[in-house]
């Protein structure tokens, strides 16, 4: 029994031995774990000068899947179109928070990263995501591909997107006021993609997606109201077909957003709303 314990034994370290091999480690680093690296272009450098050195803020417009959903089929950026949506965001999101509420507003509240991607992250259900703001660090804007200065519409939607996102991290850092969620509790619901913008209106809610959530509702009545303008969200409110309870209910969720901004961050909302509406114009022209 000895004798064959100990062949076994040999026999375990002659297989061991024949199938060790030495194999040289790759000099080269691996692509995207410190291997990828790039010459600073104009474009870089434009990002540096105008949102990495005022305000910290960086912009990844290089493909980066780990930065995005992976699950969802995604295109990368034009290069071309990074400085313009960039100064999009610049003059008309910056800019009049800056004049409103100071430079170090902006350098305190605003996201350090901004993400970009090509195209819209489409989901199973049929909705698309046009952008995300994640725990007040990031915010991701899509479509920029779409992006152009001679179509207002694009320049609209794609300046609602960041509106919205950056009131969502306005509220995560100072909660909006509690009466908001008891206007109209009953019309939030997960499927608020089967509703329709005036069907919305008329239940006191600004757009459809508002009724994902009181606090999807709240951003959604900030950036309505800032990027669509006052005679927009007047024009909604004064819809003959809306019944008398929904426009009050609009016109209180407005109240509650001037007072909001004032109260808890010392801006004047009228003020900045007129800046952003004088900032899409200048740009559009």
């Amino acid at each position: 029994m000895k004798t064959t314990i100990i062949s076994i034994l040999l026999l375990a370290g002659l297989a061991m031995m024949s199938c060790t091999k030495s194999e040289v480690l790759p000099d080269a680093p691996i692509l995207g774990l410190g291997g990828e690296t790039w010459v600073a272009g104009p474009i870089d450098k434009w990002l540096e000068t105008n949102f990495v050195t005022p305000y910290n803020i960086e912009v990844k417009y290089k493909w980066d899947p780990f930065e995005l959903n992976y699950l969802r089929n995604l295109v990368p950026v034009k290069e071309e179109k990074v400085e313009l949506v960039m100064t999009a965001v610049r003059d008309i999101w910056i800019a009049p928070y800056v004049k409103s509420a100071g430079e170090d507003f902006i350098k305190k509240y605003s996201p350090k990263v901004f993400m970009l991607a090509g195209s819209a992250e489409h989901n199973n259900d049929g909705t698309i995501v046009l952008g995300q703001a994640e725990g007040g660090r990031k915010i991701v804007l899509m479509v920029v591909n779409k992006f152009a200065k001679e179509s207002p519409d694009q320049v609209v939607q794609m300046l609602h997107t960041i509106h919205h996102e950056f009131a969502h991290i306005l509220h995560q850092n100072r909660l909006y006021p509690v009466e908001w969620k008891s206007l109209n509790p009953q019309h939030y619901t997960a499927a608020w993609f089967n509703s329709s913008d005036q069907l919305a209106q008329s239940q006191g809610l600004v757009t459809a997606y508002a009724k994902a959530s009181p606090d999807e509702d709240f951003v959604e009545t900030v950036s309505v109201l800032l990027v669509y303008g006052q005679d927009a969200f007047n024009t909604i409110v004064n819809n003959p077909n809306l019944p008398v309870e929904a426009r009050n209910i609009l016109r209180k969720k407005e109240d509650i957003v001037v007072r909001y901004f004032q109260r808890e961050y010392g801006i004047n909302f009228r003020t900045l709303q007129a800046d952003t509406q004088k900032a899409i114009q200048e740009f559009i022209k």
